[in-house]
């Protein structure tokens, strides 16, 4: 858990931020080449990960190869941190690796930069691509038209697509049956609204040795991205590349979630506040009742001793509008690569049957692919959640409209509303003071990234 910043419409790929070794599977450098053998290729493919998939990677690249005997696969995987200086520096000197991994926050910046291929041209010449294989967004964040500064996202197919989406991931609300139970605490419903979830996070909040000590808090705090999301909101109006959060005409949700945020904190006292803290896998450890988080958490959540669920994530009114939709990663296929047919090969056969049932398996990820995610392979070795509660997940998945939620400068101006957030919760800053020096500190990122005055 990630209490007071959690960001917004991000994906799983900061939560590999502490893996700080550089895991070399098959030593490489730099993009394609041949082999001794001239009948076969060699082709490079780069990664960040986490520990649970490095094994299933090797086994997948291996089967790859099996089944392509003229192509050569090198892999090496690196930490979150180290990653995009890796690949920064790599497409300046023309060293990028022929396929990589990549993350929605970042893709408008390489697309435009020129650095990674179309790959309609491909989809369009692949036999066996149909459309509804795929959960119906999946491939949305990946999806421009333009160039330059003037790119913009579009739906599926309405543009060229940079990169193909390896998982699908939502945002769920993870609740504790066991704290429930305990205190008689009915469970959550898909239904339930911000002010359902604070009766009962006030319910869930006991200090069961009454020395004035907090032992269980109802849930955690820092949610406010991802209740707004629910809803619809952008960060960014997509439109004018102008920062939404201080409240506007018509537009107030994200400033209405922060409120919430600090009504959980200090109104009902129902989370924990900055100077309080608790440890990041709070809800394994039982210290919180319930909390919203990524379906990436699965595998994590997973270690705690006690019984847990999940839900919707809850709406601020009963008639509020629910956006469901997801957010994924996706590979690429670098611009420069001299082999971009076999790199097709590659990054279609990750994102296939077989690859999206490991993906499936490790609990890590949604699969993309609808068939490997409805498959008896997906969280096929975990007992939460309930097989019941899997519904929840593809509800998220299948429904929604087409909101962009990435721009330039996304994990910077993310970083920067988090720092500023904090002096909320601190009560440093009032909500509309953090908000508006936000708006002013975020359209300074959007004008340089996109070349405005």
């Amino acid at each position: 858990m990630y209490p007071y910043g959690m960001p917004f419409g991000e994906n799983c790929v900061n939560r590999f931020s502490w893996l700080t070794v550089l895991i070399v599977l098959f030593a490489f450098a730099g993009c394609t080449t041949h082999s001794e053998d001239e009948s076969k290729t060699i082709i490079a493919y780069t990664r960040w990960g986490d520990p649970a998939e490095l094994d299933s990677t090797k086994e997948l690249i291996a089967q790859f190869m099996e089944e392509n005997p003229d192509i050569i696969v090198r892999v090496d995987v690196v930490s979150w941190q180290q990653y995009w200086q890796k690949m920064a520096t790599a497409v300046v000197t023309g060293t990028a690796q022929d396929v990589w991994l990549m993350s929605s926050s970042y893709i408008e910046q390489y697309a435009a930069a020129g650095h990674v291929l179309d790959l309609m041209p491909f989809i369009e010449k692949e036999p066996s691509f149909k459309d509804d294989d795929y959960f119906p967004r999946a491939f949305d964040n990946f999806t421009y038209t333009g160039t330059g500064r003037d790119m913009r996202n579009v739906p599926f197919r309405q543009g060229a697509l940079y990169g193909f989406t390896r998982d699908y991931n939502c945002s769920l609300l993870y609740y504790n049956k066991d704290h429930f139970d305990a205190a008689g605490v009915p469970y959550p419903t898909n239904d339930w609204t911000w002010e359902d979830m604070a009766l009962a996070a006030q319910k869930l909040t006991i200090d069961f040795d009454n020395d004035g000590i907090i032992d269980q808090w109802g849930c955690g705090g820092g949610t406010w991205s991802t209740f707004s999301a629910a809803m619809g909101a952008q960060l960014i109006d997509p439109e004018t590349r102008r920062s939404n959060f201080s409240p506007r005409p018509g537009s107030s949700a994200i400033y209405d979630a922060i409120l919430f945020d600090l009504d959980l904190l200090y109104k009902y006292k129902c989370a924990p506040t900055p100077e309080v803290g608790v440890e990041e896998y709070a809800f394994v450890t039982g210290k919180i009742s319930m909390t919203i988080e990524g379906a990436w958490e699965i595998r994590n959540y997973n270690r705690s001793k006690n019984l847990w669920d999940i839900a919707m994530v809850p709406l601020q009114h009963k008639d509020s509008k629910r956006t469901t939709g997801g957010g994924g990663v996706g590979h690429v296929i670098y611009s420069g690569t001299k082999s971009p047919e076999a790199a097709w090969r590659l990054v279609y056969f990750l994102s296939s049957d077989k690859s999206q049932r490991a993906l499936g398996r490790s609990g890590t990820s949604i699969p993309v692919l609808k068939s490997a995610a409805y498959s008896d392979d997906f969280l096929a070795d975990f007992d939460r959640p309930s097989k019941a509660s899997y519904d929840i997940i593809y509800r998220n998945l299948m429904g929604g409209k087409f909101v962009p939620q990435y721009t330039r400068g996304y994990l910077e101006y993310m970083k920067l509303s988090r720092q500023l957030m904090q002096e909320v919760w601190l009560g440093v800053k009032t909500p509309k003071d953090a908000c508006e020096l936000i708006d002013k500190e975020v359209n300074t990122i959007l004008d340089e990234e996109y070349g405005e005055n």
